[in-house]
Parts: C-alpha cells; sequence; structure tokens
C-alpha cells in the first residue's frame, strides 16, 4: 500500500489527546487506506480512534493523520528538531581530522592555546595590544574572536574540536519541509530499491517527476507546511546521489556490481604461523601438450589444483592432469597438506626434513567451486581442519599469494613452444600454438614440479630473506605442529549415501559394485545388529540388515560400514579387484553406461573388465581424429588409467611415528579397525591380515605396465591394449 508520505517502519510519533501524550510505533500500511500503529508503552495495543463523530472506533486512516497533523493532534518529535550533539561529535577528534573538516581550526587553536598560555586579561582592549604584540601564524584575529575561542577552549578541556566551526546546515540535514524532505527521500529510496509495485524506475529524471506528482496530490489535499514551488529535479538528483553505497547498489544492479564497486580486495585475514591459513586453486596452464613421446598428437592443457600456506608461501606437492577439474584432485591437494607427501626413497634419504612437511590446518580457504571440496566433504572435514572458506567472489585477489604463484609458474614456462595466448596477448598472427607443440604431458608435469620446488627453496624479502621451505621446517622443529594418523585424514574425506544399504551375510551391493571380503567385520555386525531388523524384513537361511557405508569417490575399491551396536567402522572390499582397484567413481559411471549399452544384462565381473579395456582402447584409437577442444574427456579416461596402474611413488610410513615433533590431534569419530590397503582378494585364498606397511599386489598388477606408464625416462609405447591376455570363450561365475 502506498501513502502519500513518508514514513518508515518502525519511525516513533507522539499522539496527544485526552490532555496526555502517548508515543505510537508506525507498524505498515494494510490496505485501502488504513496505517496499523501500536502504543509503545503498556501491552503495545494497537492504536484505535474514533472515525468520525461518534463512529466506531478503527485503525488509522491516511486522512485521519493528515488531518491530526495538521490541528497538533500527532506530532512528530523529530520534526524541526534543533541539531543534537553537533559540538560532542567533533570533540574527541585530532588535529588532522579536525583540520580535515574545518580547514582554520589549525589557526584558531595555535591563537587561543598561546593566549591562554601567556594569561592575557580578558578584556577585549588587552587582547587586542596581545593580538598586536605577536604573531602565531596566518592573519592576525580580531580581539573578540580570540577571547571566544578562549573561552570555548576552556570550557571544553582545551580540546581542538571545541573550535571547530558548527555553523551553517548540519551535513545531512535538509533544508526542506519536513513532508517535502521524506517525499524526496522515499521516490530516492525507490530508485535504488525498486518495488514489486512499481518496478524500475529508468532514470533519475524520472524519479524527479515522481516526486512532483506526489507533491501535487498533497498540495490539492491541502497537506500545511509545504513550500510554494515544487522540490526542483535537481534537489531530487543530488539525493539519490548521496544515498549511492553497497546496499543500494547492489538492490539496483546485484550484489556481484556491488562486490566489484565496494568490497575490499586482498587478503582479509593476517596470519602469525605455518598452517593456520591454507589457500587452495584451481589453475589452467598455457600450454598444448603431446600425449606421448611417440604419439604426437596435442590432446589438451594440463591444469593443476594448489594448496599454499597462507604464512610461509610454501606450496604443497599437487596433482597436475589433463581434462576437468574434479573433486578427487582437490581432495588430493588437501591431503598433501595433512598427510606426509609421497616421496620416492632417494629423495627422503637426500633431505629427511621434507618428509615432515604435514600438519593439520586451521583454515582452509579455497575457490568456488564444487570441484575444489564437494559440499558433501566439507561436514567431515572440518574436523580435521576448524573451517572452511569460501574465496571472495569476484576479487581474484583474495588469494594473491598463491595467485602470485600462479604468475610465477607461468613465466617461468612462457618461453616453451605451444604456449595458447588469449586475445590480448600480442602474439604473430600466423602463430599456430598446436602446430608448435614440443612436450608431453609427462614432461610438462616434471616442469610444473621443478618450477614448484624452485618457489619452495627461493629466498624471499618478505620473509626475512629465508624461503618458504626453511620456514616450513624450523616449524616442524618447534613441535607446534598438530599431527593425527594419516589414515584418520583419508577417512575425513569419505561420503555417506542418502539411503541405507542392505548387508547380507553374501555381501553388500553400492553403485553396482559387489563388496564382501572382510568375514569377521561381516560377522561381527550380522550379530550384533540382526536383533533390530524387523520380522517383515527379514530373509529365510541368512542375517540380513540395514547399514550406512562410508563411501570414497576417489576409489571405490574399499568401503566402511559402521556397525552401530559396536560402535565401529570395519572395512569391506570389493570381489572384481580386477575392475575396482584404484577406479574413481567418475570413470565407474562412465564404463558401467558403456556395458549396459554393448552389453545389455552383463554381470560377470570379466565382462566389466573386457567393456573396460574396449572402451579405453577405442578413446585411443580415435584421439587423432578429433578436434583439439574434443580430446579433453578421452585424455582424462586414458590418464586416470595410467595413473591407476603406475603406482611408481613409494609411501613412507614413519612419517606419522614421530610424536615428539608435534602435538598429537584426534579427530572427532568412531573407533575404526585401521587397515591401510586391502588384501589380494583372491577367492580361492582365505582372508588374512596383511602386516603394516605391506605392499599391495594389486597396486602394481603389472610392472611391466606400470614401468611403461612411469616416468619421463619410460614413455609407454602407443600400441598398447588394454584388452591383450583377455579370451572371450574364458568362463567365470557370477557374482
Amino acid at each position: 500500500m502506498i501513502i502519500p508520505f513518508y514514513c518508515p517502519e518502525g519511525h516513533v510519533l507522539k499522539l496527544n489527546q485526552n490532555g496526555a501524550s502517548r508515543l505510537i510505533r508506525f507498524e505498515e500500511a494494510v490496505g485501502d487506506g488504513l496505517i496499523r500503529c501500536r502504543y509503545l508503552d503498556g501491552d503495545e495495543e494497537v492504536v484505535l480512534v474514533a472515525n468520525g463523530r461518534g463512529g466506531p472506533r478503527g485503525l488509522l486512516t491516511v486522512e485521519w493523520m493528515i488531518a491530526a497533523f495538521h490541528a497538533g493532534i500527532l506530532v512528530d518529535p523529530q520534526y524541526q528538531a534543533e541539531t543534537k550533539r553537533r559540538r560532542e561529535d567533533v570533540l574527541h577528534l585530532d588535529r588532522p581530522a579536525c583540520e580535515a573538516m574545518d580547514s582554520r581550526v589549525g589557526w584558531r587553536y595555535d591563537w587561543a592555546d598561546a593566549a591562554l598560555r601567556d594569561g592575557i586579561v580578558k578584556t577585549e582592549g588587552a587582547a587586542g595590544l596581545w593580538i598586536g604584540r605577536n604573531d602565531h601564524g596566518g592573519d592576525k584575529p580580531g580581539a573578540r574572536s580570540l577571547l571566544r575561542w578562549m573561552a570555548d577552549l576552556k570550557k571544553y578541556g582545551y580540546r581542538i574540536g571545541a573550535l571547530v566551526s558548527t555553523a551553517g546546515r548540519e551535513k545531512g540535514h535538509s533544508p526542506l519541509p519536513d513532508v517535502e524532505d521524506r517525499l524526496v527521500h522515499k521516490w530516492a529510496m525507490r530508485y535504488w530499491r525498486p518495488s514489486a509495485l512499481n518496478g524500475r524506475l529508468a532514470n533519475k529524471e524520472e524519479a524527479a517527476a515522481m516526486v512532483y506528482s506526489d507533491w501535487r496530490e498533497l498540495k490539492d489535499l491541502g497537506v500545511p507546511f509545504l513550500s510554494t514551488q515544487e522540490p526542483s529535479a535537481e534537489t531530487v538528483r543530488e539525493r539519490i546521489n548521496s544515498l549511492e553505497c553497497y546496499s543500494t547498489y547492489a538492490s539496483r544492479y546485484g550484489r556481484p556490481a556491488a562486490d566489484k564497486m565496494f568490497s575490499p580486495s586482498g587478503e582479509p585475514v593476517a596470519v602469525d604461523h605455518p598452517f593456520e591459513r591454507i589457500f587452495m586453486d584451481g589453475v589452467e596452464w598455457e600450454h598444448s601438450v603431446h600425449y606421448l613421446e611417440k604419439l604426437k598428437i596435442p590432446v589438451a592443457k594440463m591444469k593443476s589444483t594448489i594448496a599454499m600456506d597462507a604464512f610461509s608461501q610454501y606450496v604443497f606437492p599437487h596433482p597436475t592432469f589433463a581434462g576437468a577439474f574434479r573433486p578427487q584432485f582437490g581432495i588430493a591437494a588437501l591431503r598433501s597438506v595433512m598427510m606426509p607427501p609421497d616421496l620416492t626413497p632417494e629423495e627422503i634419504v637426500e633431505d629427511p626434513e621434507a618428509a615432515m612437511i604435514y600438519a593439520l590446518p586451521s583454515d582452509v580457504m579455497y575457490d568456488r567451486d564444487r570441484t575444489m571440496i564437494p559440499p558433501r566433504a566439507v561436514p567431515g572435514a572440518i574436523k580435521t581442519f576448524s573451517t572452511a572458506e569460501l574465496a571472495e567472489a569476484y576479487h581474484h585477489d583474495a588469494k594473491s599469494k598463491l595467485e602470485n604463484y600462479h604468475s610465477f609458474v607461468k613465466a617461468s614456462l612462457a618461453e616453451i613452444p605451444g604456449r595458447i595466448l588469449g586475445p590480448r596477448h600480442k602474439h604473430d598472427i600466423g602463430y599456430n600454438p598446436i602446430k608448435n607443440t614440443q612436450v608431453t604431458r609427462a614432461q610438462y608435469v616434471a616442469l610444473v614440479e621443478q618450477c614448484r620446488r624452485q618457489w619452495n627453496t627461493t629466498p624471499k624479502a618478505s620473509l626475512g630473506e629465508r624461503s618458504p621451505m626453511d620456514v616450513m621446517k624450523a616449524f616442524m622443529r618447534s613441535g607446534a605442529a598438530r599431527l593425527t594418523d594419516p589414515k584418520e585424514v583419508r577417512r575425513t574425506f569419505a561420503s555417506t549415501p542418502k539411503k541405507p544399504c542392505i548387508m547380507t551375510d553374501n555381501g553388500l551391493v553400492f553403485d553396482n559394485v559387489h563388496y564382501r571380503f572382510n568375514r569377521e567385520g561381516v560377522g561381527k555386525a550380522l550379530s550384533s545388529n540382526y536383533h533390530r531388523t524387523s520380522f517383515a524384513k527379514r530373509i529365510k537361511g541368512g542375517a540380513k540388515i540395514e547399514v550406512l557405508p562410508r563411501v570414497w569417490d576417489d576409489d571405490i575399491d574399499m568401503i566402511e560400514v559402521f556397525d552401530e551396536v559396536n560402535k565401529e567402522f570395519f572395512p569391506m572390499w570389493s570381489t572384481d579387484p580386477g575392475y575396482t582397484g584404484g577406479l574413481n567413481r567418475w570413470e565407474h559411471h562412465i564404463y558401467m553406461k558403456e556395458l549396459r549399452v554393448s552389453c545389455p544384462g552383463g554381470t560377470k565381473s570379466r565382462s566389466r573388465v573386457q567393456n573396460k579395456a574396449r572402451y579405453i582402447s577405442e578413446r585411443q584409437r580415435i584421439l587423432s581424429g578429433l578436434s583439439f577442444r574434443d580430446r579433453e574427456k578421452p585424455i582424462e579416461i586414458l590418464e586416470a588409467e595410467e595413473r591407476r596402474l603406475s603406482g611408481k611413488r613409494a609411501q613412507n610410513p614413519g612419517c606419522a611415528q614421530v610424536p615428539e615433533l608435534g602435538i598429537p590431534t584426534v579427530i572427532d569419530g568412531g573407533k575404526r579397525e585401521d587397515t591401510p590397503m586391502p588384501p589380494p582378494q583372491k577367492k580361492e585364498e582365505e582372508q588374512s591380515e596383511r602386516p603394516e606397511g605391506a605392499d599391495d599386489v594389486r597396486s602394481d598388477p603389472s610392472k611391466q605396465i606400470a614401468e611403461d606408464l612411469g616416468d619421463a625416462e619410460a614413455i609407454a609405447s602407443p600400441s598398447w591394449d588394454f584388452s591383450a591376455g583377455i579370451d572371450d570363450n574364458d568362463e567365470e561365475e557370477d557374482d
């Protein structure tokens, strides 16, 4: 409901009735010219008045309020009020602040202060003689002015703010009559904050036209205290300009535009020690790369998901890959912060302290992208680090230190042929980065890693001529790092399905994968939880319970199941390790979709392996016939299979067993059986517990393939066939 005067919600008015005055608060305009107000005293009952002589009492109306205001029955306590505490508002200011408000206040203060220190007689004649004999800068003041300044200084405790001029209209106080001032303010706010009823005002001139229209209506109604002329268009324009701030700008143009206009940029939080704040971001590098040395097909630009310590600027080991950003790479970057780094035995011997640079961070700021940390993993992640914070949107320098590292790597690799430049960069007209590509994926990963190590070992002026590596090593020696079992960190990033799964003595099925191996854990859970299953849901000849598994998207080979009665987790492994070993969920969904198309009803594990091998070989075969942009998804599939088969990095099992170098930290969670890697899982063998630190034979099913697909020294031949050695006539029992 639009009312012909400006009265904001919550505004206080004074109602003079029956010889008494009561304060009332404007609440809302309810429609049909009715207005709801409440008394501020008592029970805050609704204000009811008689509309007409002897008429029934009801809500206030617009006509009654105008008439009551004209008769003095309804009064605005702030109407024509004198300025309040203008002097007190400036008494606490120092000299520079006062001089910014009044350029001559310093001149007044110097003369008045000198006169008070000399103790002159406070008469006009004595003051005039003293002024003639002294010079304290600027023009000589009048005797009466000097005496007035002396009195003001003494009155307000000799503070310079006492001499700031308060003459004239106070800033922000309109010279317009109160009714006209509210009318102008109403349409100025309507310009910035469009209403659903009136919509958006096209420009400031339209707002001035609406002010004139409402002013004419008020004039026709006989509202008192109006000027002889309507407020000018310039008055409306200046009022609109004076109201421009973050909230009004966001209301008219949207919050992103307001963020760009008003929000501060840069890093908002200061840090005092390493691991207090971690920056995370994804970056796409600038070069096209070949698939292999022997198959020189430009396939994609490489990407990285990177984590950096905000205090030391140390960049943790990070994945560099071809293809799209996916959650497993963000989780891998986070694990490199909180778990021992994957180093070769030779690297550990060369620099043992480098293997100890990991700890639990206090805060992680990551980019506003679901592929950094998936939303379902955030609740578990904050059990490990205290807070997860989204970077400020539309401000690339919210993580400026990490952006500097991106620029450092790009500048270091700028001279490599095959650099893909944007339209803003100058380059030769005939330059073709795709044809000029020279480096392979493996070589580019090695180059990025070299840049990371160079960054970490280069002294920086901001660190007192120390390198990020030196700062991190000193912190780890101090014993202030929070450490925990790395295997607990891995469990932190698991997710739980929305619906429970059915587990029987034959295991359980989740996402079309059969998990069964762990006889001890399954038997204990079935025995302890069977009584909780209702008789209607039980089956004959076996036990059946509902469980909530904990699953990982970066490796679907193992899950953990929570035993509600025993309050512990136990692992379960896939019955098809040849297919699921090291497989991520994104790959699994692609292969299952292809299996449903090519082999309807196929349930044998060999069908999955055969289908996956055919699919991968087909992606490699058609790679050269695709355009550069269309090669990203096939190369992502091929690269994921290479990572799964390689297993070239050695773990460092001794890193977490140094309690004297850190603060032991327990992550919130239930007691769980701790098996770092699944056993071989051959059906004809008895399952036995694998000793701590033992190698998992499935992580390297073919040493020859692992050697071929490993480091840059051994580049794989492009003719390898994933389906080699598989006979379609072989039979296998169904799962």
